[in-house]
């Protein structure tokens, strides 16, 4: 892809391999955008006019824009963060956006899809939630295997994939005070495989790897990463255990575990979450282009997913869309597509709940 250079004030623009960056000198803030064809600014003239990049003028950040045209829940950890290998530390915490549903709720409408969007959603904001030093990766020193296990890769991270009933890929974590431990394992249309796990040797859920329905992208992702949350565990040393419990060589791929809890002194990254923006209805009888309602539903399943996290203490705003921008013509670029105007727009939303320096 060709090198795109804006020149104008303290603002230099690039576009390399799908993702756009601005830099901002004098300040070292970072700001990570993930999102469709909205948050890459779609139908507009220049990528400088995408809201994230307003937001990064406006708040004078460093941003990376990973949005992927097309993309749906299930798409963000597949296409957008685990192919980039992203997972700060403490020390170098953006602050993250994701504005996704609009193709969810287009493609597939409410109803049982919404597990999908849901879960996918809530390995995203998880994942983007937690620092590296609160996160336990197949293949780190406080995981280990039994059985025909093999080590795999998911974009740019190791995965633990068991190979027979029985085989089984454990974790351990440290919890300073009760608290929930979350679980990443991926989520795959392909697998017939199912597993169990356990936490400190007792079982909790048996699963299956294939989601019912399936994730079946428009952009072709039929693998991505899944969701567990284990609620009320006691603090003290913990050992969650995944156990291949289907006959054959395909079995369970876990990325790993984390948790919440946070050590005296430390600040989880900050993530805002997007509602689904306003589109022009066009009549089609399927998701908003109909009518708002499905979109408010989308916005309520975000909202709820912010709610849940929220209650574990991760550190999650929602930047409402709809407050700003209501998509009418002279904020449209075309039905789905906000044009400069409408950018200006979900920019002020985002700002709204932006963090204090």
């Amino acid at each position: 892809m060709a090198l795109m250079k804006l020149s104008f004030g303290m603002l230099v623009a690039c576009v390399i391999c799908g993702c756009a960056t601005l830099h901002f000198r004098g300040y070292p803030g970072r700001y990570d955008a993930f999102g469709d064809s909205i948050t890459r600014g779609g139908g507009l003239e220049e990528p400088s006019q995408a809201y994230p990049f307003l937001v990064g003028i406006a708040e004078n950040v460093q941003v990376t824009d990973y949005a992927l045209g097309g993309d749906q829940s299930c798409d963000i950890a597949a296409r957008q963060i685990f192919p980039q290998g992203l997972n700060p530390p403490l020390a170098d915490l953006p602050i993250s956006t994701v504005l996704i549903g609009t193709n969810d709720v287009d493609h597939r409408g409410v109803g049982r899809y919404e597990q999908i969007f849901m879960q996918c959603h809530l390995a995203v904001v998880t994942w983007l939630g937690l620092p590296a030093e609160h996160k336990v990766l197949a293949g780190s020193p406080d995981s280990s295997v039994s059985g025909p296990v093999e080590m795999e890769t998911f974009g740019r991270f190791k995965v633990w994939t068991t190979r027979h009933d029985g085989a089984s890929a454990s974790f351990r974590v440290g919890l300073s005070k009760a608290g929930s431990i979350y679980a990443w394992p991926l989520i795959d249309d392909d697998s017939d495989a199912s597993y169990s796990y356990a936490i400190d040797g007792k079982v909790v859920e048996k699963l299956r790897v294939r989601p019912n329905p399936l994730i079946k992208t428009a952009n072709g992702t039929t693998k991505s990463l899944g969701f567990i949350r284990i609620t009320n565990v006691d603090a003290g040393q913990h050992v969650v255990q995944f156990t291949q419990a289907s006959a054959g060589d395909r079995g369970v791929s876990i990325v790993g575990i984390g948790s919440p809890v946070v050590e005296s002194g430390d600040v989880l990254p900050v993530v805002l979450l997007g509602t689904i923006p306003a589109q022009r209805h066009t009549g089609e009888n399927i998701g908003c282009l109909s009518s708002d309602a499905a979109c408010l539903q989308y916005t309520q399943d975000i909202t709820d997913d912010l709610n849940l996290l929220s209650s574990d203490g991760l550190n999650l705003r929602l930047f409402d869309t709809r407050k700003y921008m209501f998509g009418t013509p002279r904020e449209m670029y075309d039905n789905l597509h906000p044009n400069a105007v409408g950018h200006r727009e979900l920019a002020r939303s985002v700002e709204a709940v932006w963090p204090a320096k």
